[in-house]
């Protein structure tokens, strides 16, 4: 095989397996908003199943391994996203092939059905219902990291599907700091007495609907191109660059949830569309990891949407939508979308506690991969840890261990990317002050020069660098979480006097 031939057989490969991955992005869609017949999962699950065996089977297929050793032959001679290239599939055909592809198969049609029972196991408070699915999704994990391969600790195996470069050691030194650099103030606060004013009261949702329009325009997603819906745990997924979709949930008791979670998919969205157009032929118009996406739709929801400057654009929006706020001042709404509290519910989480919830579930996740402790234990476990580092207990499994969709769908090693992501996003915008003023962006309802920075700095990388190839391009050094503590601690400390 010659390397021309090597370079055209591993396009095509990119761009069949793009196609298969679009269709079951679809599929997905379809069946978390629209939901599916209760008696059609099977058959829906099979059809998962098959669509991602066969993007599996394509993968893996000799031809690939012969096409990864030519082109590596001629390293040298290929261009950044040729080498880039051949890096991901590299990396993901050695993962891949040790999985036997029977194995993926059933794991995947698997998830398909666990995820929509965990709808009904969530509704239904009712763990014992996603008790088998989760023994086996976990016992597969176990058995991907045997396949996969580790040096340190098996947890490694799985961090590294989403988190480039994370493992054991990075994290709990991260999660050590976040510790030592948050855990006191928030107790300083708790004990401090002061008490913003919540909103409260109920919110008509088809009011709430109206502000979507002008909250996803507001922050740069391109409804063109992309597509709302609703559901149970809000997502964004990709289609193509121009098909990005976002979904959130309306609580009528809540009405800060869906607005921030609107953005927060927002920020993921914004993210996928902005990518160059001329990575999509090599695969990586995509996020570099789960940690840069997370970077995006957090920056968005938290560092953008919950600043002061914010609170005084949302104020009229809100007025005129609801007649509650006629007597509140912009002071007073800062302070409302600000308020920290430890919770139950990660998604609904302030942003100085958020990091704790995500902690919970590594702990867990380690403990489990490990054999430490058992699937079964997961419910009394995690009312266990939230009693310890948040001082709430859950009253029910539907607001504790059934609260996320992660596990019933896999992703096992996911969860703490959040917290990395977050502290990236920090780290991104510390750099974007030092030429965009960022408040007087919001202030005046543009921020073309906030997704000018990032685009340039961040998104048109897509998956060619590594994260911290980013971050040294975009900030000048390597990860520093010091700039994620800082902020959290001067914002607060500031909030609460």
């Amino acid at each position: 095989m010659t390397k021309t031939q090597a370079l055209e057989l591993l396009l095509q490969k990119v761009e069949a397996i793009k196609h298969i991955n679009s269709a079951l992005s679809i599929v997905n869609w379809d069946a978390l908003t629209s939901g599916v017949p209760q008696k059609s999962l099977p058959a829906a699950g099979a059809m998962v199943g098959w669509l991602s065996g066969e993007a599996f089977r394509r993968f893996v297929s000799g031809d690939t391994q012969e096409a990864l050793e030519t082109l590596s032959a001629f390293a040298s001679e290929l261009s950044l996203e040729e080498s880039a290239m051949l890096r991901e599939l590299n990396r993901q055909y050695t993962k891949l092939k040790s999985v036997p592809p029977e194995e993926h198969q059933e794991f995947s049609a698997l998830t398909a059905q666990s995820q929509v029972i965990w709808e009904t196991a969530r509704a239904q408070n009712d763990f014992g219902m996603m008790l088998p699915y989760y023994e086996k999704i976990f016992d597969y994990q176990r058995r991907l990291c045997d396949w996969y391969g580790y040096e340190k600790h098996p947890y490694d195996a799985l961090l590294d599907d989403y988190e480039k470069g994370a493992n054991v050691e990075v994290l709990d030194a991260f999660f050590s700091a976040l510790r030592e650099g948050l855990v006191p103030l928030v107790k300083e606060i708790g004990a401090s007495g002061v008490k913003p004013a919540e909103i409260s009261g109920e919110f008509d949702i088809d009011k709430q609907k109206s502000l979507l329009p002008w909250l996803t325009d507001f922050v740069g997603y391109d409804r063109a191109r992309g597509k709302t819906g609703e559901v149970e745990h809000p997502f964004c997924t990709t289609v193509n660059r121009n098909d990005v979709r976002i979904t959130t949930k309306y609580h009528a008791d809540k009405l800060l949830s869906a607005l921030f979670s609107t953005v927060h998919e927002s920020g993921h969205a914004i993210y996928e569309q902005n990518m160059p157009e001329a990575l999509d032929r090599y695969g990586l118009a995509d996020g570099a990891s789960m940690g840069m996406h997370e970077s995006q739709s957090r920056l968005y929801e938290n560092i953008i949407c919950r600043s002061k400057a914010f609170a005084a654009r949302l104020l009229p929006k809100l007025r005129e939508t609801f007649a509650y706020f006629d007597s509140w001042d912009e002071d007073s709404l800062y302070r409302a979308i600000n308020i920290t509290c430890p919770s139950l519910i990660r998604i609904e989480a302030d942003e100085l506690t958020y990091s704790m919830h995500i902690m919970i579930r590594y702990e867990l996740e380690k403990a489990i991969i490990t054999g430490d402790i058992k699937v079964s234990d997961l419910p009394g476990l995690w009312n266990d840890k939230y009693t310890e580092l948040l001082g709430v207990r859950p009253e029910n499994d539907a607001e504790g261990v059934l609260q996320d969709v992660h596990w019933s769908g896999g992703m096992v090693g996911y969860f703490p990317s959040y917290a990395v992501g977050t502290a990236y996003g920090a780290q991104f915008v510390n750099a974007m002050k030092k030429s965009v003023d960022v408040d007087r962006c919001v202030e005046a309802g543009d921020l073309s020069p906030v997704v000018g920075w990032l685009t340039d700095n961040v998104y048109r990388h897509g998956a060619v660098l590594l994260p911290s190839g980013i971050l040294k391009e975009a900030t000048g050094e390597l990860f520093n979480p010091a700039y994620y503590v800082d902020y959290l601690s001067d914002k607060f400390s500031s909030l609460y006097k």
